[in-house]
């Protein structure tokens, strides 16, 4: 039998409140509100703070207190927390989108930073998206 495809955080936290119980967990006590941590669980007869992760690296990235999570579940184990991890074999991961690292030097850096103060972008990553957009317009009219 083919594993469900999960595409998004999203989409795991659907998956998540249907099937739980499969996961050792009784019940919810607070369901995903989009504060962390996700869910606060029902587990052994007790509550136990649950953070959803598609790749558990992203709870770094996230820049979660891990003082503050009893759990991680996730779809992929990429590195260990320092917190009690369930990856879910069980589901496959495939991403909406990919995310890369880029190398640029001081000044360039000092610009996104610059460019980030405006509140225009969400972060660096969300610049380069915006710059790659106008790169593809600008051949798109010269092509025309």
């Amino acid at each position: 039998m083919a594993k469900k495809i999960i595409r998004s955080e999203l989409e795991f936290s659907q998956w998540f409140k249907k099937n739980f119980k499969k996961l050792g967990y009784e019940k919810i006590l607070k369901k995903d509100s989009g504060k962390f941590p996700d869910f606060i669980m029902l587990k052994k007869g007790k509550g136990v703070g649950i953070e959803l992760e598609t790749l558990s690296s992203n709870f770094i990235l996230h820049k979660h207190d891990k003082s503050k999570v009893d759990e991680i579940v996730c779809l992929k184990k990429d590195v260990d927390i320092g917190v009690p991890t369930l990856e879910v074999k069980s589901l496959r991961y495939i991403p909406r989108l990919e995310r890369i690292s880029a190398t640029i030097d001081g000044d360039k850096a000092k610009l996104l930073d610059k460019l980030l103060e405006n509140g225009k972008y969400r972060n660096k990553s969300h610049i380069i998206e915006e710059a790659i957009k106008l790169i593809l317009e600008k051949e798109n009219a010269k092509k025309k």
